[in-house]
């Protein structure tokens, strides 16, 4: 049987403590893989990826190389997680090259992407501006049937935004309608910024209008990322509007529907 004693070592801190104080009971769990064999105590593939995530989401990526090999050397063999949380944290290290390294091992070992896997390289590769692999990782993940998710759409539209894809923006939203995603309101708030950066400002306004009839409510972060995109363009009065309609509460604000900007 396999002790839970490694794994609670590893990933839980003590109440109340900051992300340096779980990285630092990371270390400490790490300096018992060594012992682990003597102490009847098994690290395994749970403990793997709960290390990985620890130090890849906190940017240490060389610990996490270093933790790697270290499980690998105790016999403990990867899974999709471990792939997708290598993924992840390379992305967001902009370490793309070693991004494409495990994608390509996992091809060439038949690791089949999940929704996750997806997710996670979409985004990147879009932060990185690079969007011809973007949009080939988006059509190959519909070629396998797997479902783009909200999350998905999002990285898409975030992309675009910073890109100044204005009509490539409006090639997701009709696909949108084609499709059953559930939509939240991070997607409309990702839709209501990149328009917003692009100075599309009635495409802007019109999310409101697509967030009513979709049910779902503008927050506090709609608002706000459209009086910062006012503010920017110069459209003052629309953005003093905006501000008014924020300090209503909430019935008034769905009594009055939309600002009528002019």
């Amino acid at each position: 049987m396999k002790a839970v004693t490694t794994k609670s070592t590893i990933t839980i801190p003590p109440p109340n403590s900051s992300g340096a104080s779980a990285i630092r009971v990371c270390r400490d769990g790490i300096d018992t893989l060594g012992n682990a064999s003597e102490g009847k105590c098994e690290p395994d593939v749970w403990t793997m990826n709960s290390t990985l995530r620890a130090f890849g989401s906190s940017g240490q990526i060389e610990t996490m190389e270093k933790c790697y090999e270290k499980f690998q050397s105790a016999g403990i063999e990867p899974n999709i997680k471990t792939f997708n949380i290598l993924l992840d944290s390379y992305g967001k290290a902009e370490k793309y090259e070693k991004m494409s390294a495990v994608m390509e091992y996992m091809q060439k070992y038949h690791f089949s992407w999940t929704i996750v896997t997806y997710n996670v390289v979409i985004d990147a590769f879009g932060r990185a501006g690079d969007l011809k692999q973007m949009e080939y990782l988006f059509r190959l993940m519909r070629s396998e049937r797997i479902k783009p998710s909200c999350v998905t759409l999002c990285s898409l539209v975030r992309a675009y935004g910073r890109a100044g894809k204005a009509e490539k923006i409006g090639g997701v939203l009709r696909f949108i309608e084609n499709s059953d995603v559930m939509l939240d309101i991070v997607f409309f708030n990702c839709l209501v910024d990149a328009y917003g950066r692009l100075g599309c400002f009635a495409e802007m306004k019109g999310v409101l209008e697509m967030m009513k009839k979709k049910g779902c409510k503008p927050d506090k972060i709609t608002y706000r990322t459209m009086i910062k995109a006012y503010k920017i363009g110069g459209m003052t009065s629309c953005a003093k509007e905006l501000q008014g309609l924020m300090r209503m509460p909430d019935e008034t604000r769905l009594e009055m529907g939309k600002p009528d900007f002019r």
